[in-house]
């Protein structure tokens, strides 16, 4: 009889595997925000427990996650917090990590070159009651009583699904007509104000999770708007997404700089693309100078983080003295060896 457990080990790395003898049961928690790599080509970082305690704060009755270079995300305090809208929960559980890497190892593309964070929320996020996907990170929240493995597996990779839109599709223009054109889609029938279901962005999340994912991910082999063809019912729908979503993401039309969100209160990350290379990359050398309309320096933030070929840098709507910059717009300028980017962002409060 095959050992669950070894079959999961066999599609990462050694690092995971190292990870795993040192526990009598499975717990990826215990070393959560080290990177493991599946077969595929995905890397991803589980963020839980007490590492991901590191960076939550509380206070003034709110608790939010602060993780450097993702924004900030607000959670409910818990069960019994008054916003939370139900009143039959005692407990949040959050998500199982060996099911959640699981599912994602288990995505049917074959050459992907993406890293993603997974962050196994504690409490479920207060803007959007549920799991989300923030550009190239994944946040998972917790279930309120016992929740299948194939229903982790089918949320995990849905999300994955946003990440890979984000990454091979935001950047290309042409490949989104091509994808609304194979199924059928509408840019405004099916645009951001649409009912969830009918959004493209969600379509195409379904249709990454129901064509790609593993068995546990596609349990019940529907997709969540039942009134669209299944996947796999489109002609050519596979074999688009598949070609697409292979390799390093490409730059495409994506600007050099960014800063999201935009406007903040008073978070931002500005986000800095940089040329895809192999070899690993030290962002400590990286500066973000933030100045006013008016060209006064506010403040300097040295060294960020470097995924997905960007170079991630944070500022907090503070100035070099730690006081709360004002609200107004507000000019940065990213730089990073020989590479330069500027912007402007609007703190708003």
């Amino acid at each position: 009889m095959t050992n669950p457990a070894r079959s999961f080990l066999a599609k990462f790395s050694p690092a995971l595997i190292l990870t795993a003898l040192c526990a009598a049961v499975w717990a990826p928690v215990a070393a959560t925000g080290t990177a493991v790599v599946a077969d595929n080509g995905l890397t991803a970082r589980v963020h839980a427990g007490v590492e991901l305690d590191a960076y939550l704060d509380e206070g003034d009755g709110t608790l939010w996650l602060r993780y450097p270079g993702l924004g900030d995300v607000e959670l409910y305090l818990g069960p019994d917090d008054p916003r939370f809208p139900r009143g039959d929960v005692d407990e949040f559980r959050p998500l199982p990590a060996d099911v959640v890497l699981r599912a994602l190892g288990e995505v049917r593309l074959a050459s992907l070159d993406v890293e993603v964070d997974i962050f196994l929320l504690p409490a479920p996020p207060v803007l959007t009651g549920s799991s989300f996907a923030r550009r190239d990170a994944i946040f998972l929240a917790p279930s309120f009583g016992h929740l299948d493995d194939s229903a982790v597996a089918s949320v995990t990779v849905h999300e994955l699904g946003h990440v890979l839109t984000w990454l091979y599709f935001d950047p290309r223009p042409d490949l989104w007509d091509a994808y609304m054109s194979l199924r059928g889609l509408d840019p405004q029938r099916n645009g951001p104000r649409a009912s969830h279901a009918d959004r493209a962005r969600e379509i195409l999340a379904e249709d990454v999770r129901y064509l790609f994912g593993g068995a546990e991910a596609n349990l019940y082999g529907a997709i969540e708007n039942a009134r669209l063809a299944l996947p796999d019912a489109v002609s050519g729908l596979a074999d688009l997404l598949a070609d697409a979503m292979s390799g390093r993401p490409g730059a495409g039309a994506a600007p050099i700089c960014s800063a999201f969100p935009n406007p903040c209160n008073p978070r931002t990350t500005v986000e800095l693309r940089l040329a895809a290379e192999g070899a690993p990359r030290d962002p400590a050398s990286a500066i973000l100078e933030v100045f006013d309309l008016r060209g006064r320096h506010v403040r300097t933030v040295a060294g960020g983080l470097i995924s997905n070929d960007r170079l991630l840098l944070d500022w907090d709507g503070r100035d070099d003295a730690g006081e709360p910059a004002s609200s107004g717009r507000y000019v940065y300028v990213a730089g990073w060896r020989d590479l330069r980017g500027r912007g402007t962002v609007t703190l708003v409060k």
